[in-house]
């Protein structure tokens, strides 16, 4: 049994360490192509997140902070934006209402955290996700296939 496994160990780690770079290489090629831009909508996410929680604990001002993160969020590199943009092509319009809703959301949520107005509050998170969800609803699918997915 001591001298399979002394065999096998070598083999298996020379077979990942050769198909390894192979696989990795290429699914990074894909998202390094718009790396910043996956980056960015996972801290929307986790902002997101943190307003469900603020939410529940009625920290308004905590809410506040975590939307004004969201309505205030970075733009990707001018290069990833060039590839977003020549992506979405003549529907890069409704791209670009999509975000702006979303930081309009946002705004409007700080607002209202800051008025301490939980019922507003509740209702413009429910804007700001319902934004997220229609352009994810327009978008995600074809842009995870096109900027992350390898054949």
């Amino acid at each position: 049994m001591k001298r399979c496994t002394t065999q096998l160990i070598p083999a298996v780690f020379a077979a990942l360490t050769l198909a390894g770079p192979a696989i990795g290489s290429e699914g990074e090629d894909r998202h390094d192509r718009v790396h910043e831009f996956h980056e960015m909508m996972e801290q929307l996410g986790e902002h997101t997140q943190r307003i469900v929680q603020a939410i529940n604990h009625e920290d308004w001002e905590w809410v506040a902070s975590e939307a004004r993160a969201i309505a205030e969020h970075s733009r990707p590199p001018a290069e990833e934006r060039r590839r977003i943009r020549a992506f979405t092509g003549d529907r890069h319009a409704k791209f670009a209402e999509y975000d702006k809703a979303v930081h309009s959301d946002a705004a409007e949520l700080a607002e209202s955290a800051d008025e301490g107005d939980g019922r507003e509050v509740i209702n413009a998170f429910a804007r700001l996700q319902t934004s997220c969800l229609d352009c994810h609803g327009a978008f995600r699918a074809e842009f995870r296939r096109h900027f992350y997915l390898t054949e």
